[in-house]
């Protein structure tokens, strides 16, 4: 089968030829239609995650597609379903098929096609699990999310004020009308605006940004305040400890569960999917450098098996 590799940490990934995986007991065989990319896809390919995995390796996250075999252990899907689903650091999805464990699919949206079903899987599940299992996110309270237009941004922007908050955003100009559509409370620009000038005493902040932005978005919370930021697992603890706020890091945990009422939320029309553009399989490569300079919205994703 087709498969984009990467063959050393850090070089371009490659188009290749490599078997097709057979499923075991607790996985299920999938053809792939359509895999979107991630900012972690990237950081896979430039080695940030050499501690968790090795090379060569088939590269991608997120999957749609249909089910051409199931393990004798799996029982939600079945061969000829259309599933969808992430796969961390298991079975690469940017390839023409792909065996993720049970946990890490579920059926896909009725209403989407797989180009947009192929959009939501890990961006979805980091920003509902930083927002109610890290951040434990309440009614009625305020969140700051830095890089609300971006992917996960977006997702926990409806997720936040689904469940009854007030949201303040910050993100690049070209974001704003998106983001405002989708009910953010208060946009703040952040190459004019200074976010300490705008936002003060949030209860809880979404860091999808990282760098000076973290002492940014400790600057604005109350005391007790929870920052959760998702670049990296685990955050110093000196300075929130000295200033009476809690520090979170954040890595992500596919449940077949959480997928599935994504494709509900989606079904009843409670959740937005945004796509900015596709490539073919063999344009992987230039789609992930697209991806990381575009300041269109939205997910970029691969079409691979029609």
């Amino acid at each position: 089968m087709k498969a984009i590799r990467v063959n050393e940490w850090g070089k371009a990934v490659q188009l290749e030829d490599v078997p097709q995986p057979t499923p075991a007991d607790d996985e299920v065989l999938v053809r792939v239609h359509a895999a979107s990319i991630n900012p972690f896809d990237a950081a896979v390919v430039a080695g940030y995650v050499a501690f968790m995995a090795a090379v060569p390796m088939t590269v991608g996250t997120d999957f749609a597609g249909e089910v051409v075999e199931a393990g004798k252990d799996v029982t939600h899907v079945k061969p000829g379903d259309e599933v969808y689903g992430l796969s961390i650091l298991h079975s690469g999805t940017f390839a023409e098929y792909t065996t993720p464990k049970a946990h890490e699919v579920a059926l896909k949206p009725r209403s989407l096609d797989y180009v947009q079903a192929a959009a939501i899987p890990l961006a979805a599940t980091a920003a509902w699990q930083t927002l109610f299992d890290t951040a434990q996110l309440k009614n009625g309270e305020r969140l700051l999310i830095q890089g609300v237009g971006g992917s996960v941004g977006t997702y926990a922007l409806q997720f936040a004020k689904s469940a009854g908050a007030y949201v303040y955003g910050t993100d690049i100009p070209e974001r704003r009308d998106l983001v405002n559509g989708m009910g953010l409370d208060c946009y703040v620009n952040h190459k004019q605006e200074r976010v300490q000038d705008i936002v003060r005493d949030v209860d809880a902040v979404l860091d999808l940004v990282g760098g000076d932005r973290v002492q940014e978005s400790y600057s604005v919370l109350r005391r007790g305040g929870r920052y959760v930021g998702t670049l990296a697992l685990e955050m110093p603890q000196e300075e929130p400890e000295r200033l009476g706020i809690h520090s979170y890091g954040f890595g992500a945990q596919p449940k077949a569960e959480l997928l599935a009422k994504f494709a509900d939320l989606v079904d009843t029309g409670q959740l937005r999917v945004i796509v900015n553009r596709t490539f073919p399989l063999e344009q992987a490569a230039e789609a992930m450098d697209f991806r990381g300079k575009t300041p269109v919205p939205g997910k970029v994703v691969l079409t691979i098996i029609p």
